[in-house]
């Protein structure tokens, strides 16, 4: 009888064990989210400025010149990083300046971006089949994504879109 009760409180023990690992696990996938979709806005703003300091339009902004600059700060992580960023940029002629991942990101970001954009429609997925940003918040947009067609932008990949004049 001692047995099946000893038994039974250790698969207890165990299970509240699992749980707490469960949570910590989703803690640290959620604060690894936040920090890449950070780190999508720390790049943003980089192009952002440097497309405010040099009217060259259209065009791409590469990561040399954001690091050479002094537009990517010192201290993130994407300064620091010596293979190809996951980010890129587009500036179209009528100055709307695109960002969006190079690849699909291996965790879910939109809700992170979203709140970073405090739920703009300027955040949102690219849907390759309709070239379409698909916006958590508002559904489709009607924001030009034509300039960006041609580019290789993974269907389903986050798309933060700046305008500047």
């Amino acid at each position: 009888m001692w047995n099946a009760a000893v038994v039974a409180i250790l698969i207890a023990v165990a299970g509240v064990y699992a749980t707490r690992n469960a949570r910590t696990l989703d803690g640290v996938q959620a604060g690894l989210a936040a920090s890449t979709a950070a780190e999508m806005g720390i790049y943003r703003n980089a192009v952002i400025n440097y497309f405010t300091a040099h009217d060259t339009s259209p065009g791409v902004v590469t990561t040399a010149a954001l690091k050479s600059g002094g537009y990517l700060p010192s201290w993130s992580r994407l300064y620091q990083q010596s293979t190809p960023l996951a980010w890129s940029n587009y500036r179209d002629a009528a100055g709307i300046i695109y960002i969006y991942a190079t690849a699909l990101p291996d965790r879910n970001l939109v809700a992170e971006l979203a709140s970073l954009a405090q739920n703009s429609v300027l955040f949102g997925v690219y849907d390759g089949t309709t070239n379409k940003l698909q916006s958590p918040v508002a559904g489709n947009t009607n924001i030009p994504t034509s300039a960006i067609s041609a580019m290789s932008i993974p269907n389903g990949a986050p798309v933060w879109i700046a305008m500047i004049k």
